[in-house]
């Protein structure tokens, strides 16, 4: 009697619980936590101007890293509030080849002579920039450098930080939405091309195409499959992170891109209605990746936008 009852009035055990595993420290949850909100941006090197700007090359820290970007200032004279900004984040080209000076030469000076101070980042490891970019993850760790760099434009005195807008070309895309999802400064986002897709599809799709097939691409396709396993795809896609979007965007795409797919824009265009998005969609017919037959267009087509996010 005394047994049984001892066994009634021992407390049952809780039942085990699954551990969640930590956030990864790149994915997209987890960068504002590695944004410096003291982030200074420095005149490095004066390059040569011309009689609508001053150029300049300059440097900021991000993630440890210290990372480059041209600067354009408009002459003229500056709006109450200093000069609103254009960053311009560029799509992928080998790292080795990317140029701070050369790279986006004529989008850079068309917003600078539009009016636009105009900042063009340096991922981590293109040109001077310190760092290695480590794929899968390079789009989310090239977002943190743009988050961070937009974390220092208060310390450019001709900047106007709470006049914010996002450029960006192909992978610059992607980096774009991610950033505008995390950040309240930014205002509106033009994309180009985006290379914009389910995750790992908009990572892998670019690999499977390249002949020869390139060195490191099973690693890369087995390092993103366990990336998803551990941590889920959310974790790493500005594709599922739409919603988290409150920007107006355009978007703008050649029938005949060579490189992402004319559908990809017209998938994301869809997604972002869907999502309760204010989104404009420009098809250009027969233009190419670069949208070379209507670069002007769409480049005039972005000045209004921006300037209709200023009234």
């Amino acid at each position: 009697m005394f047994l049984a009852s001892l066994f009634l009035s021992t407390p049952a055990m809780p039942a085990p619980t699954s551990v969640l595993p930590q956030p990864h420290p790149y994915a997209i949850t987890s960068l504002m936590t590695k944004v410096d909100p003291n982030t200074k941006i420095t005149k490095t090197l004066t390059l040569p101007g011309t009689t609508r700007y001053t150029s300049y090359v300059v440097s900021y820290p991000s993630d440890s890293l210290t990372l480059y970007s041209l600067l354009h200032i408009p002459k003229g004279q500056m709006p109450l509030g200093g000069w609103p900004v254009v960053i311009v984040n560029h799509g992928y080209i080998p790292p080795t080849v990317y140029s701070t000076v050369s790279s986006y030469k004529n989008t850079s000076a068309f917003y600078a002579n539009s009016g636009f101070l105009v900042l063009k980042p340096d991922y981590r490891g293109h040109d001077n920039s310190e760092g290695v970019s480590v794929r899968p993850l390079s789009r989310t760790q090239y977002a943190l450098d743009v988050l961070n760099l937009i974390a220092g434009i208060d310390t450019i005195p001709e900047a106007n930080p709470e006049s914010i807008f996002l450029y960006g070309h192909s992978m610059g895309g992607e980096v774009s939405l991610i950033v505008a999802s995390l950040s309240s400064s930014v205002k509106g986002i033009s994309l180009w091309a985006p290379a914009v897709t389910s995750y790992p599809e908009s990572i892998n799709y670019f690999s499977r195409r390249q002949r020869p097939t390139p060195t490191g691409f099973e690693e890369v396709i087995s390092a993103t499959q366990k990336l998803i396993d551990q941590y889920g795809s959310a974790a790493f896609s500005s594709f599922e992170n739409l919603p988290k979007l409150t920007v107006p965007l355009l978007v703008h795409h050649g029938t005949s891109d060579e490189s992402v797919p004319y559908e990809w824009g017209t998938t994301l265009v869809q997604k972002l209605k869907d999502s309760g998005k204010t989104v404009t969609f420009y098809s250009y017919p027969r233009a190419n990746h670069d949208i070379s037959s209507g670069w002007s267009t769409a480049l005039n087509r972005d000045i209004t936008f921006f300037n209709s996010l200023m009234d």
